[in-house]
């Protein structure tokens, strides 16, 4: 997930018949997040990045095994990024590739979007300030486990995993 300084404008609630005003921004400075979810155990493993880049991204996923262990599978789209870094994988780490334009399959999206959520409608005035906010909210999904299955776990992806055993 990118983030920046340009302003996420959200929905606001109001008094009815009269708009709300928001105020923007538009500072072009940004950093990456990448987040790492078991869906079923509601684990959750964050990393904020400077940069997006397949050599950034392969230092990251060689260290998935650290983490995790073995026998892993990513779900990723078809970014460009994704796909430099597919070649840097290690042996017992699987590829899960989603269809062009299809978000709503990966469950890490759903964590993307209460995080735009919860820092949406504010201004911050330097890239570590929105960092800071970011952190505040991940915090809560690190405390709560059960918060991240139920946000994350889809049933179709719970029932493939009952099938399995």
């Amino acid at each position: 997930m990118r983030y920046g300084l340009i302003s996420n404008p959200w929905r606001n609630w109001g008094p009815v018949g009269e708009r709300v005003p928001i105020t923007k921004q538009m500072k072009f400075e940004w950093g990456y997040l990448w987040a790492e979810i078991d869906v079923l155990g509601g684990e959750l493993n964050v990393w904020l990045l400077p940069t997006m880049n397949g050599a950034t991204l392969s230092s990251v996923v060689e260290q998935l095994p650290e983490k995790w262990g073995k026998n892993l599978a990513l779900v990723w789209d078809n970014a460009q990024v994704h796909k430099s870094a597919a070649k840097c994988l290690p042996d017992d780490v699987m590829v899960i590739s989603l269809p062009p334009y299809s978000p709503e399959l990966n469950p890490v999206e759903r964590f993307f979007q209460e995080l735009r959520r919860k820092i949406a409608n504010r201004l911050f005035s330097s890239l570590e300030e929105l960092e800071n906010a970011l952190v505040e909210a991940i915090d809560e999904y690190f405390q709560d486990k059960e918060k991240v299955k139920q946000l994350c776990a889809y049933p179709w992806i719970v029932e493939q995993f009952q099938n399995t055993d």
